[in-house]
């Protein structure tokens, strides 16, 4: 659920001018490889990856990504690894009967094109924003689930990568709460340290606007 927010927010935060977002595209365009862009409603395009219905009034997308295509493969490996475990096992034991072998490697097969195609489903489905004052993550391919925690209540974030998100040039942003032991999680995105700069330097901003506000 999106809440509204108070006036002082809203006055604090204005929408911004094509020039105030024109090094936040350029950021984009460093992340996405270039991808062309152009403004709508002062805005990169790009931040039309996020339903205005997750918006609150005034609120701003700074940054919407999705998940890196590795994101398929590690999603769906541990069926995809032993679909394929499966496969190699028909045709390595040989003692079996044929029927059975067979029934193997059509099972084998089945797991690994099932989980292969949900693992895209979940990848289309799948949406990380980071506004003026809140990240989302917008995931479900059948029910979809929008989670949120507004910038106020990050108490730190950092990217992990497993030897092969570093090898192939992705990671994982965490973020931790300052008000719960839950945190959340942008999974297997590209130039994670990029984004990471980008996402703490928006925290920075909606961090000091929120004391510039209780000062007032």
């Amino acid at each position: 659920m999106v809440s509204d927010p108070t006036p002082r927010e809203r006055a604090a935060h204005p929408r911004p001018s094509e020039a105030d977002v024109a090094p936040l595209a350029a950021a984009q365009d460093r992340m996405s490889g270039g991808m062309p862009g152009g403004y709508e409603d002062g805005l990169p395009v790009r931040a039309r990856l996020a339903a205005s219905s997750l918006l609150g009034p005034g609120e701003v997308v700074v940054l919407a990504v999705k998940p890196s295509h590795w994101y398929v493969l590690f999603a769906g490996l541990p069926f995809i690894a032993a679909g394929l475990s499966l496969v190699f096992l028909a045709f390595v034991i040989t003692d079996l009967p044929l029927s059975v072998r067979q029934a193997g490697v059509i099972l084998g097969v089945s797991i690994v094109g099932f989980r292969f195609a949900w693992a895209i489903l979940q990848w289309f489905s799948r949406t990380y924003v980071l506004t003026d004052r809140r990240i989302l993550v917008q995931e479900g391919v059948v029910d979809v689930d929008v989670r949120f925690m507004g910038l106020e209540e990050i108490e730190s974030t950092f990217v992990a990568q497993a030897a092969a998100q570093h090898m192939l040039g992705i990671g994982t942003l965490f973020f931790r709460s300052l008000r719960s032991a839950s945190s959340m999680a942008w999974e297997h995105i590209a130039k994670p340290a990029e984004i990471h700069a980008e996402v703490i330097l928006q925290i920075d901003r909606w961090k000091r606007c929120q004391q510039m506000t209780k000062q007032a």
